[in-house]
Order: structure tokens, then C-alpha cells, then sequence
């Protein structure tokens, strides 16, 4: 598998130079922070949201990153993150090689192992970050392993549902998976068999080990709660995918268009590979943030067809097993990685600063206690970190209820109510786009004032003098 640590060292800097600029980019660590801080003051994780909020103060919430959260708390204040950095590089690196694993003991060539591998990390490409879920990317490729191995191996897969239940909740395709695979079985041999009693009682008991986490039957409620919830409306990464999207156009797209012209698995396993690739492509095009689950679970599927037409004994495999062929590909590897690497500590959009800390600096020096709008919601994550500031909707965002959210909308789209609404939750300070349509609104409205301006955001606060305002 020589060809997938070469796929692993270029994917690999580009998720370095992504994770070491990580804390500039995302939000939603301001919040994983001051959720971290609290469990580790208060020694409990919280059930409710608390005052921090002004509009669902009191609502049930299910922090299910908890154990992430105190990873953060415990690294990006005190100038540690670049440990979690590499940690976070080290679970895709560790996805990649379990990937290649299976791939290889289903027999596939290095040729093919290694066009799969590309795959995989163009679809995780998208999604990447220092994020509770790419913790959970070995895990589901471990799953898999252990699915397809035979004897008490598999029992594994059980402490490894615990540990991933206590990190993310995506937790709940360890029990999906494992039933798929226990139906395919059923379906290729139609009889009660000792496979079959073992795989029906591995999927009973990891859909149990989703519950062995502090947060107890909470966690696997929480994670189907989420299929209909209208947070997945605001969000980008739960949109449905778009054949134009980098990890759907060069992840997705060539392994479906590989599986359909070669298949996906020999006749004895079609149903078990077949089912759990067509679970994992719904998943895939239903939103953008699964399609390295889809790539992981269907990868080593196509890997081991593909060799049908790129065989162990081809010309491009014997060259790949060269040792003078080995030693300019790995200092060509070595070549293309620092350039890489030099170019990326170079782009903008990685090491720029696009959050509003500024902005939210500014609000937070604002006289007496604000009720905070934020046009884009996870902007609001950095005002938990300000005692004064009190949030619409912030980061954590789940668990607001649905009136909350038509309402927050309904704002931001400038929907014919959106300035009455604002009115009736007493917002006082806003947050948004320096030139976006809500600041527009907002400067044209005689009860609003700019309180600070830069070139990409503004805030806005309501006139206290109304005759003025009039």
C-alpha cells in the first residue's frame, strides 16, 4: 500500500495548512470554549441553555461535542490548539490508512488502492477542520474493518461505538451500518445461520452502546431529532450536495460512475456491499457533510472491482513495486508537499482573519447588557465569551426551538416582518455584512445608528432618544 502514504502526505498538508489556521476561520470553537471552561468549572454538562441566550433561555439542549468541547477549552486558550491540530490530521491520515486496509484485504491492486485513496480525500477535502466529527472518520472506517472481518474480531466494534458516541452523534451509523449488514446477509443466504445470529447481535448491541455516554438516552434521541430539524435550512454543510461541489465532482462522482461500470462487489457479497453503498449515497446527496462518509464506506468497494481492470500483475503495478520508481515518486511527493505547503501559509483565505472579533469587541464595550442579532448565527458564538452580550441565536444552535429559527429567518432574509420581529424580541444591537442587504436595511431605518464599521462587517444599535429617531 505504497501509493496511499503518497496520497496521504498531499492531502495531508493541505489539511495541515487548513487545521493550523483553523481557530481565524470557525465560530463555533468560541462556543466548544466556553462549553469546555463551564463543564470543567461546574464538573456536569449542561441540559438547558442558560441566561447567555435571551430568546430560549431554559430550552432542553444536547451537547454532544462535550468531550471535544473540553479538548478545546484545554488547548486554544492557553496556546496549545496545534496539539488538537494534529490530532485532527492524524484522525483523516487515519481514516485514509484504515481505507487503504480494507481495500488491500479485499484484494485490490496498489494501482487502484491509490486511484480510491485520491477520491477519499478530495471528498473529505470540503468538510475538513478541527471538528468533533472528523474524530469520528477512523471510526466509521475501523467499523467497516471490522464488519468484513470474520471470528470474535468483531466484537470490537462495540467499544469502539462507545468511544465514538462520546465525541460525536453521528455515532448512530454504527447501528444503521451494522443492521444493513446483517439484512445483506440475510438476503445473500436466506436462513438462520451462526454469521447471521452474530451480526444481528452485534447490531443490537451497538445501537446499546449509544447510550453509554453521560448524556445517556439523550444522545441517540438528539441525532434523529436533527433529520428534521430546521437548523439543516441555515446551514451550508447540510444542504444537499451539488455535482459542483469539489468533494461531490472529484469524491462522489467517479466512485459511483467506477461502481457502475464495474460494480461494486463479487456475486457472494452484492447484497452487503450493496446496500451499505446505496445507504451511504442517499446520505451523501442529502447533505454536503456526509460525502466522506459515503467515500469511506464505498472506497475499498470499488477498490476491489477496479482491479478486475487494473490487475495485481499489470504493467502499472509492477512499476509501482519498482524501487527506483518508489524513490521518484517519494521525492517528487516530497517536492509537490513543500510547495504546497508554502503556497497555502501564503493564501488569504487560509491565514486571513474573516471572523468578527472586532465587531464583537465593539458590542461587547456597549453600555449595560445587549440583546444580540447576528446575521450569520455562529458570529454569535464569540459573545458567550462576553459577560454583557446576550445571544438570538449563536453557534450552538440546535437547540433553539423552531419559533426561534422562522423567526431568526425571517430577519435575515429581510422577510416583510423582519423589522417587527426585531421590535418584538427587543433586539438592541445588531451584527452583519458591512454591505450585505441587512445592514442596508438597517442604515435606511431612522431607529438605527452604525456603533462601529469596518470593511467587512458592521453593528448596529437602536437610538435611545425616539423623537429623533421620528
Amino acid at each position: 500500500m505504497r501509493t496511499v502514504w503518497i496520497v496521504i502526505a498531499i492531502f495531508g498538508i493541505r489539511f495541515l495548512a487548513a487545521a493550523w489556521f483553523y481557530p481565524m476561520h470557525d465560530a463555533d470553537l468560541a462556543w466548544q470554549t466556553w462549553l469546555g471552561a463551564h463543564i470543567l468549572h461546574d464538573h456536569r454538562i449542561p441540559a438547558h441553555l442558560g441566561p447567555e441566550t435571551f430568546t430560549a433561555s431554559g430550552a432542553a439542549w444536547t451537547p454532544q461535542e462535550w468531550l471535544f468541547s473540553i479538548a478545546v477549552a484545554l488547548t486554544l486558550p492557553f496556546g496549545r490548539f496545534p496539539l488538537l491540530a494534529l490530532a485532527a490530521v492524524f484522525c483523516a491520515a487515519l481514516a485514509f490508512y484504515l481505507v487503504a486496509l480494507r481495500a488491500h484485504r479485499r484484494g485490490a491492486s496498489e494501482a487502484a488502492i491509490g486511484l480510491t485513496a485520491i477520491c477519499v480525500g478530495f471528498a473529505m477535502l470540503q468538510s475538513f477542520g478541527v471538528r468533533a466529527q472528523i474524530a469520528a472518520w477512523p471510526l466509521l472506517a475501523g467499523l467497516m474493518l471490522l464488519l468484513e472481518s470474520e471470528g470474535n474480531w468483531i466484537w470490537l466494534a462495540v467499544p469502539l461505538t462507545i468511544v465514538w458516541a462520546n465525541l460525536h452523534a453521528s455515532v448512530l451509523l454504527a447501528p444503521a451500518l451494522a443492521g444493513a449488514w446483517t439484512i445483506g446477509t440475510f438476503a445473500e443466504t436466506p436462513r438462520w445461520s451462526p454469521r447471521l445470529a452474530r451480526n444481528a447481535a452485534l447490531t443490537l448491541a451497538l445501537a446499546a452502546a449509544t447510550f453509554c455516554t453521560p448524556l445517556l438516552w439523550r444522545l441517540p434521541f438528539y441525532a434523529l431529532h436533527l433529520f428534521n430539524s430546521p437548523i439543516t435550512r441555515a446551514i451550508v454543510e447540510w444542504q444537499p450536495a451539488d455535482i459542483l461541489d469539489t468533494g461531490f465532482a472529484l469524491g462522489v462522482l467517479p466512485l459511483v460512475l467506477a461502481a457502475g461500470l464495474f460494480g461494486i462487489a463479487a456475486p457472494r457479497e452484492r447484497w452487503r456491499d450493496g446496500m451499505l453503498f446505496a445507504a451511504t449515497l442517499y446520505l451523501a446527496v442529502d447533505a454536503v457533510r456526509n460525502t466522506p462518509i459515503f467515500a469511506i464506506v464505498a472506497a475499498p468497494m470499488v477498490a476491489a472491482r477496479l482491479t478486475a481492470v487494473l490487475p495485481a500483475r499489470a504493467r502499472v503495478n509492477e512499476m509501482l513495486r519498482e524501487r527506483g520508481v518508489t524513490v521518484l515518486l517519494w521525492v517528487a511527493t516530497s517536492v509537490a508537499v513543500a510547495a504546497i505547503g508554502i503556497h497555502l501559509m501564503q493564501v488569504p483565505r487560509i491565514t486571513g482573519v474573516p471572523l468578527p472579533a472586532q465587531a464583537v469587541a465593539s458590542a461587547a464595550e456597549l453600555p449595560g447588557v445587549r440583546r444580540l442579532y447576528c446575521e450569520d448565527f455562529a458570529w454569535c458564538s464569540l459573545a458567550l465569551l462576553r459577560p454583557n452580550l446576550r445571544t438570538f441565536v449563536d453557534g450552538r444552535c440546535d437547540p433553539f426551538p423552531p419559533r426561534v429559527w422562522h423567526a431568526y429567518l425571517a430577519i435575515a432574509h429581510l422577510r416583510p416582518d423582519w423589522s417587527s420581529l426585531l421590535d418584538r424580541y427587543r433586539v438592541d444591537t445588531v451584527l452583519a455584512s458591512a454591505r450585505g442587504p441587512l445592514a442596508q436595511a438597517l442604515a435606511s431605518t431612522p431607529s438605527w445608528r452604525v456603533s462601529y464599521r469596518d470593511a467587512r462587517y458592521a453593528v448596529f444599535v437602536r437610538r435611545r432618544d425616539r423623537a429623533a429617531a421620528r
